[in-house]
């Protein structure tokens, strides 16, 4: 493995120490406060690195579990983040909307891990990439049995969750698909190429997958921050139009 919990535990604090200097200097308190929770999540993984590999430990099945829990409300900052680039006035309009939207799809992705009997496991499947493709994948976030363990070079989550692809996708409609809704396009394509996109480019496992691209999350949430990228992802139009009836 190429990176460590040591390596971990100094992004964490670049992250909380950024976090409280930008804040200091009057930046946006949604931009910082997302920063702050994604630090939380390295400073997690830094503890995980402890218990690495040692699957029957309580410890690590709680680590585990509490960076699930952490993924399954990263949607409330994604679209913090995103709603900060459309116009104030809108902003204010949609966001109980959003977050309401945000709720229920943290707690069917929560569902996820429960074990109803109607709802076989993810590890007795393989997804399709397209239909009419023989392009596979297995679903991120899954295993027999719940632990962290070693990657390619991070770390790689397995839980027994849902095989149920719709439940799965809770997170990306949440995400992605609800900020192109409310016209942040260009954030959510910064967003898909710096996270998720980077993140499948530098591992083949599925597991490690989800740890490399909250790991990248500091990252684009400091460029954000700290270059003048942001202001070239502000919109200020429906798609070129203006915003439909049901967004006003």
């Amino acid at each position: 493995m190429c990176w460590s919990g040591e390596a971990s535990a100094a992004l964490a604090v670049t992250g909380f120490a950024s976090t409280a200097f930008f804040y200091r200097r009057g930046e946006s308190k949604v931009l910082c406060l997302a920063l702050a929770y994604f630090s939380l999540m390295e400073l997690l993984q830094a503890y995980t690195y402890s218990v690495i590999d040692q699957c029957l430990n309580p410890n690590n099945q709680v680590a585990t579990f509490l960076g699930y829990m952490h993924i399954a409300f990263q949607p409330f900052f994604v679209n913090a983040v995103t709603m900060h680039f459309i116009p104030e006035p809108l902003r204010k309009r949609i966001a109980p909307f959003v977050y309401t939207l945000c709720f229920a799809a943290a707690t069917v992705f929560m569902m996820r891990i429960y074990p109803f009997q109607w709802s076989s496991f993810c590890f007795d499947h393989y997804y399709q990439f397209l239909p009419g493709t023989n392009i596979k994948f297995t679903m991120p976030f899954c295993g027999t049995e719940i632990c962290s363990t070693s990657g390619q070079w991070h770390i790689a989550w397995a839980i027994p969750a849902s095989g149920s692809i719709q439940m799965a996708n809770s997170y990306v409609y949440a995400a992605f698909l609800l900020p192109l809704l409310y016209g942040s396009w260009k954030l959510v394509l910064y967003h898909l190429n710096t996270g998720p996109l980077l993140a499948y480019l530098t591992t083949n496992d599925m597991n490690e997958w989800a740890a490399v691209w909250c790991l990248y999350s500091i990252g684009l949430l400091l460029l954000l921050i700290k270059t003048p990228i942001r202001q070239y992802l502000h919109v200020t139009n429906w798609y070129g139009c203006r915003y439909p009836q049901f967004l006003k």
